[in-house]
């Protein structure tokens, strides 16, 4: 099944920069022809295409690196799939209001009137002692090879 959705990413992606290819060429000479219409549409169609098989082998990748897990959560396969890569840092959970307190009572991470995001976040992962509304958590991310069919050179064979 993963073969089939890597060869999928592959395929959708050669047909893609096949196309971006002919569209680049197309601009260059003549721009937005009443006989170009299809390639646009056929461009359109083939970024669909690439981003849902791209989507499909993200999910089956964290689905395999979630099954590769221990018992207590801990572990799990970064590269569950040949050109799946799983990013997994640990984030910050948290109620915005009881942030924007403790961000007023230390007096970091402020703008006028409302509360730094980025810097709260910042600094609560810089801290050992986490304040006590606030819960880390890791959240998997899958990010794929950019040249899958390189990957795939002699996978399945």
């Amino acid at each position: 099944m993963n073969l089939d959705l890597q060869k999928a990413v592959v395929e959708a992606r050669a047909r893609e920069w096949l196309l971006v290819a002919a569209k680049k060429a197309v601009y260059d000479t003549v721009q937005q022809l009443p006989a170009n219409i299809e390639l646009f549409s056929n461009l359109a169609t083939a970024q669909t295409v690439t981003a849902k098989a791209e989507e499909a082998l993200r999910e089956a990748g964290l689905v395999v690196y979630e099954f590769s897990k221990e018992a207590d959560g801990s572990g799990g396969d970064k590269n569950p799939i040949p050109g799946v890569k799983i990013q997994a840092p640990e984030k910050p959970l948290y109620e915005i209001g009881k942030a924007f307190e403790w961000a007023v009572e230390h007096k970091q991470a402020i703008i006028p009137a409302s509360l730094n995001v980025k810097e709260f976040e910042a600094i609560v992962d810089a801290m050992k002692v986490k304040p006590d509304f606030v819960t880390m958590k890791v959240i998997p991310k899958a990010t794929l090879a950019q040249d899958m069919a390189a990957v795939l050179e002699g996978v399945g064979e």
